[in-house]
């Protein structure tokens, strides 16, 4: 089978759901973009054997729009190791030395991309959901590969890989197969268990009945963790805007500051983040000057190189903490208390927000959940007091006298007295 064909069956099957995006940038860099289902994926494939930088997201969309909001199925975690020209070989045997020694799982294929390699980790495919666990483990690969010439802008969601079978315009070098292993198919859940350090869900659930550990394990639960708390702090921000029908002034170089921030752990495409912030800049009642939104967006590469570094370091074991000291040196990392305060927020955009939310919100959301409501939004106990006051009136409106009532229903007498005067 020619690799071109062998690489798309590797990452594609029956399995695959949702727009596969190609793209093609021609001789005179102008830049066309094909979208299709599984069923397309090979006879376009054939068409551009042979054709200079061609590439395909291994990843599918919901939509014909790429970006990483827009993911369908994550269906393989891969890395680009960058400036490898003429040691591509050499560099590959040198990765599956480390996955062989058990410091990352074996690549279930690798790419030649004529000035690098590309390796790949077919994985079940999993919904935009898994977003957090995908970019973890891309983050866990991109860390422990980094030396070897690991690309950070390659490692988001809806990133495009050169297709094998295509031609390197920038040495004219074909990219080609260097092997693959149809027999590999990882779960995602199994690989963060091993190489992050992951509690599997039934010691998760021991922890939480014990309500104490002495172990380093990232414990998995229904609580946000670092990555996951990202997404939905952007997502807040987005609805804060929204609610304030996009009047922010005052508060529009911090918003811009945590949404390219937060935004930006997912999205590690530059050209992409920008695109995203300065969408969300111009739809500002008043936006912000393009040199200010440059300013805020230089910051952001180091500031997501340095949060990697921590919460890898969180999931190799270390005993670390985000002291005050170290929310300057490791990332961004801002208490919901200090967000309320700086965008002065209302307790009632807390109540539509998921993770900006101050004590008394926070409790509020507690108490709710230890007392669950019905569709009326009554408790078991209220929803039995309103029951109970309509069978007391059926009976009295039907002639009954109040002890009738008290015997046929087994209440107090104090208790129908009480209701029927209501209705006197």
């Amino acid at each position: 089978m020619q690799g071109n064909m062998a690489y798309c069956q590797h990452l594609f099957d029956d399995t695959t759901d949702g727009y596969i995006e190609f793209l093609k940038i021609g001789k005179n860099k102008e830049v066309k973009i094909y979208n299709t289902n599984i069923k397309g994926v090979k006879e376009f494939v054939e068409v551009v054997e042979g054709e200079i930088d061609t590439y395909v997201a291994p990843n599918t969309m919901y939509k014909p729009f790429r970006r990483v909001k827009n993911i369908r199925q994550f269906r393989a975690l891969y890395i680009d190791l960058d400036h490898q020209e003429g040691n591509q070989m050499g560099v590959t045997y040198q990765i599956i030395e480390l996955a062989k020694q058990g410091i990352i799982p074996m690549p279930s294929m690798a790419i030649d991309s004529g000035r690098g390699v590309h390796l790949y980790w077919r994985i079940v495919n999993a919904p935009y959901g898994a977003l957090h666990t995908w970019q973890e483990l891309e983050d866990m690969l991109y860390n422990k590969l980094k030396k070897y010439g690991a690309d950070i802008g390659a490692t988001d969601g809806a990133r495009l890989l050169r297709i094998p079978g295509t031609i390197n315009s920038k040495n004219n070098q074909e990219c080609r197969l260097i092997y693959n292993n149809d027999e590999v198919e990882y779960s995602m859940y199994d690989l963060r268990e091993k190489y992050l350090n992951y509690k599997p869900i039934k010691q998760q659930l021991e922890f939480v009945q014990a309500k104490k550990s002495i172990s380093n394990k990232v414990i998995s639960n229904n609580f946000f963790n670092s990555y996951s708390l990202h997404i939905s702090r952007a997502e807040d921000l987005l609805k804060l805007c929204e609610l304030r029908k996009y009047k922010v002034i005052g508060h529009r170089n911090m918003i811009l500051h945590c949404f390219a921030y937060w935004k930006g752990i997912y999205t590690r495409d530059i050209e992409e983040l920008e695109k995203e912030v300065i969408e969300l800049n111009n739809a500002f009642t008043e936006p912000l000057k393009e040199c200010e939104v440059n300013a805020i967006l230089r910051c952001v590469p180091k500031a997501i190189d340095k949060f990697i570094k921590y919460e890898q370091g969180m999931r190799n074991g270390e005993r670390k903490k985000v002291t005050k000291g170290m929310r300057d040196k490791e990332g961004y990392w801002y208490k919901n208390e200090t967000l309320i305060e700086s965008l002065k927020i209302t307790e009632n955009e807390e109540s539509q927000f998921k993770t900006i939310i101050g004590i008394k919100e926070k409790y509020k959301r507690k108490n709710l959940k230890r007392t669950p409501r019905n569709e009326n939004g009554l408790t078991s106990r209220e929803q039995q007091k309103q029951n109970t006051i309509k069978s007391i009136q059926e009976l009295y409106k039907r002639g009954y006298k109040q002890v009738e009532i008290v015997k046929e229903l087994n209440l107090t007498k104090g208790r129908v007295s009480q209701v029927i005067k209501k209705i006197i």
